[in-house]
């Protein structure tokens, strides 16, 4: 049978939290090669009871020092990534709120994961450094960012309130040249879609959310295209809560990465499948030469956006299929 190796170099950028896990300088991770697939459905399946789990730590954020257990599993077609950390509470407040007058943000975000890889191992200094090689100081904001235009990141961005019920987690890019969104720059793009993904709920004219649950279903922080009716009469009482955004999972490059996480006991149990190859060589790392290692990072959002995360910083993340 035959082996799938990760190799995880960490390089600390500082020392971590008295009595947290020992380091050596290279943690080698097993996986295995199965024939039959693991179901994504967040439940572990008894095919990863076959891999030992590695241990590594996101650091510097809120959360502080933050232990992440993964395991692969692959096929002559699909690679299997199963993460597990600990949160607190599972964050879901993308919600507007209706205080008797006008419907306003609710505060807070979602939990959020992300993996980053670099896509040709062009990105200068990524495979000694990690993620940390893509942030650049600008004025007093930190910006992500490669830094040539032979340098592109994958970006594998699962959000537990916008991604998560639909299926999928959203298959981006960082690229090298900024872009004004909103309010800030951004150097971060959408792999492209055919159609679906999720959308703002919100009418500019009648300034409420456009869309409610439809008759029998039960409300909540996730509205699902399936279940979405347009509002009409826009009769509402104080505390009224909608979610900010509509869900569907997208068809396309940007609908990729299968992923399914469930949140108990103060645990997040994530698991991912993405073919090997895809069709989007431009934005998508390919995993089928077996001959060259793929550099990665990892970072974990508690109830934020992206600036407030702990990440793997300094550590580069090596995997090695063989």
């Amino acid at each position: 049978m035959k082996t799938l190796m990760i190799w995880l170099t960490v390089l600390l950028l500082s020392p971590l939290a008295p009595g947290g896990p020992a380091w050596a300088e290279t943690v080698d991770v097993a996986a295995r090669k199965v024939t039959e697939a693991p179901v994504i459905d967040a439940k572990v399946d008894k095919l990863w009871d076959s891999v030992k789990a590695t241990k590594v730590i996101a650091s510097e954020g809120p959360q502080g020092n933050v232990e992440i257990a993964l395991k692969v599993l692959y096929t002559d077609k699909d690679v299997y990534f199963l993460f597990q950390w600990p949160d607190k509470t599972a964050s879901l407040n993308r919600l507007y709120e209706f205080d008797g007058k006008e419907w306003k943000k609710v505060k807070g975000g979602e939990d959020r994961f992300n993996l980053m890889w670099d896509i040709n191992n062009t990105i200068k200094d990524f495979s000694a450094k990690g993620c940390t090689a893509l942030c650049h100081k600008q004025d007093k904001k930190v910006i992500l960012k490669t830094e040539a235009p032979t340098e592109r990141a994958d970006v594998w961005h699962w959000k537990a309130q916008r991604s998560n019920p639909a299926g999928y987690a959203d298959d981006q890019w960082l690229g090298h040249e900024l872009k004004k969104e909103g309010d800030e720059e951004t150097a971060r793009g959408n792999d492209a879609k055919t159609a679906g993904g999720y959308s703002d709920n919100w009418d500019k004219e009648a300034k409420r959310p456009k869309y409610t649950f439809k008759e029998g279903v039960k409300p909540g922080p996730v509205l699902l295209r399936k279940d979405a009716v347009e509002i009409k009469d826009g009769k509402f009482k104080a505390g009224d809560r909608l979610p900010r955004e509509v869900l569907e999972k997208p068809t396309g490059s940007r609908g990729d990465i299968e992923a399914k996480a469930v949140w108990e006991r103060e645990r997040w149990t994530l698991e991912i499948r993405r073919a090997r190859e895809t069709g989007d060589r431009e934005n998508d790392v390919q995993f089928a030469d077996a001959s060259r290692p793929h550099y990665f990072g990892i970072s974990v959002h508690d109830n934020a956006g992206d600036e407030d995360h702990s990440h793997t910083g300094g550590a580069a993340l090596k995997l090695m299929l063989k």
